[in-house]
């Protein structure tokens, strides 16, 4: 008979998971509840960079989640510490920005630089949409596979 701790591993393990980053408790704790509440996302929250500089190399995330409100810097800082890790070097970023005011047009994702964004005023269904994009991107369509072979 399997314990608890043993049954608990075996559903672990299939889930995909996040190191998310924000200074904000009631943000981390809002966007940790929506994404877990799915069912495929294990979450690890950090509060602060440093920790998530620690957590990030023994937690082995699939997506990290970083605060993009921060510092341009600091948060390029953060990217850049965490990708020279071979061990993260491929794991995708998704930059949550808290700059984008509901009642402005805003652009509520795309790419800046490189890497994901999204504005904190999307909904929360956009946002486990945009993570499920990226954590379990469709399967290319035949015809796209076959002319990827043809160019290779």
């Amino acid at each position: 008979m399997l314990s608890h701790f043993q049954i608990e591993h075996r559903a672990m393990k299939f889930l995909k998971k996040i190191l998310l980053v924000d200074r904000e408790p009631k943000v981390a704790a809002l966007v940790r509840h929506a994404l877990e509440s799915t069912g495929k996302y294990l979450i690890r929250v950090e509060l602060d960079n440093r920790l998530a500089l620690h957590a990030a190399p023994w937690f082995l995330p699939d997506l990290i989640l970083l605060d993009g409100a921060k510092a341009e810097s600091e948060g390029e800082d953060v990217n850049r510490q965490l990708q020279s890790d071979p061990a993260l070097k491929n794991t995708p970023f998704l930059f949550l920005s808290g700059n984008a005011a509901p009642e402005k047009k805003v652009m509520t994702g795309g790419f800046l630089n490189g890497y994901s964004f999204l504005a904190t005023a999307v909904s929360l269904d956009d946002l486990i949409r945009c993570v499920d994009e990226i954590l379990n991107p469709a399967p290319a369509a035949p015809a796209a596979r076959v002319r990827a072979r043809a160019t290779r």
